[in-house]
């Protein structure tokens, strides 16, 4: 089955304590090599967002108790499995760049900055 190469944006997620979850924002501003404008785990480091892929269908509500819960920044419907380091994703004028995996997620970079928001398109550049 070929991979998906556009996707949606499901949750935006922000914290304010590091240690607790993030709650979905539903919309945020990616500042460029820093994160999540807002979010207590942005920095210039590799990993200034952790993203998740999820199922459109089967999690389209998201899971119990909300997005965020395990720390993720975004959550998105894009199939990145196999997909290399370095491979960029596009929303809007916000540019990423795949920097590593973390568990079940993904950590990347942002090289441009933008508006995120639910909802909106995600596409592997």
């Amino acid at each position: 089955m070929p991979r998906k190469s556009q996707g949606r944006i499901l949750a935006v997620c922000a914290g304010r304590q590091k240690g607790q979850a993030k709650r979905n924002v539903g919309q945020g501003q990616l500042l460029k090599n820093f994160g999540l404008s807002g979010d207590c785990d942005t920095g210039p480091s590799s990993s200034q967002l952790v993203i998740s892929c999820q199922d459109d269908q089967a999690l389209a509500n998201g899971p119990v108790g909300g997005w965020g819960l395990r720390g993720e920044n975004l959550v998105i419907t894009l199939d990145l499995t196999g997909i290399p380091v370095g491979t960029r994703l596009r929303s809007q004028d916000a540019l990423i760049e795949l920097t590593g995996t973390k568990g079940p997620f993904f950590t990347a970079r942002v090289l441009l900055p933008g508006i995120v928001t639910q909802g909106d398109p995600i596409i592997v550049e």
